[in-house]
């Protein structure tokens, strides 16, 4: 693909209607490759800020903010087409907010609660309403290595009751929606491959239960105005 991705109209009804899509093969190997050198020296400790070393070492799941700043992917295509997706499925106006690195190595038991993003607000309005995560496969991901597990339709339901999920989870403020009847879709992908996500479509990710690295990437876009607030 291209910098730009031009969607279909099928693409844009699937997100309205589910709240997610999923793009496959966003990347080809060589930008996949050029992403994950970088990543092994944030998972590694070549790379020390924000406290980044601490994190890697103390829990069996690493959650790293801001890496695109620091190892320059923002200069990579993969942002244009990220960004173009983004502003096709919720206006011209969205632009990145904030990014984050998710590793879960081997046997990692961690998982990341059913959550909407929208629930670690309060949040803007505008970023509640059409706000969007791209979450990036740099390896393949099946659900039994934690791969994204969404709920059709949740974004359309406004924003849950989310619980304290700090005992089950060590990222810091961890949250967790507690589902009734709901039947979740798992995704599996490539490496290369992506979702995207509203703000408040309820999602998760189990533990990684398999001998291979969950690689992936989250990157949050907001509308413009929302952003000049916080």
């Amino acid at each position: 693909m291209g910098k730009e991705v031009e969607l279909t109209r099928k693409h844009i009804e699937i997100f309205r209607t589910d709240g997610f899509l999923v793009i496959r093969n966003l990347l080809p190997e060589d930008q996949v490759d050029e992403i994950n050198v970088g990543y092994q020296k944030a998972i590694s400790g070549q790379i020390d800020v924000h406290d980044w070393k601490k994190r890697i070492n103390s829990v069996p799941i690493a959650q790293l903010g801001d890496p695109s700043a620091v190892l320059g992917w923002r200069k990579f295509p993969y942002f244009q087409k990220i960004l173009s997706i983004a502003k096709q499925l919720n206006g011209e106006d969205l632009e990145v907010a904030y990014d984050q690195l998710i590793y879960k190595p081997p046997y990692s038991p961690i998982e990341v609660l059913w959550h909407q993003d929208a629930g670690y607000g309060p949040w803007p309005e505008e970023a509640v309403e059409r706000g969007i995560t791209c979450w990036l496969a740099l390896v393949d991901a099946t659900p039994e290595q934690g791969s994204m597990q969404f709920i059709p339709g949740s974004h359309q339901q406004g924003i849950y009751l989310h619980h304290s999920a700090q005992d089950r989870n060590p990222i810091g403020g961890a949250l967790e929606v507690r589902l009734e009847d709901q039947v979740a879709v798992p995704v599996s992908y490539q490496a290369g491959d992506c979702s995207f996500h509203h703000a408040c479509t309820l999602h998760y990710t189990g533990p990684n239960q398999t001998n291979k690295e969950r690689r992936s990437f989250s990157t949050h876009f907001w509308p413009i105005p929302a952003i000049d607030q916080r």
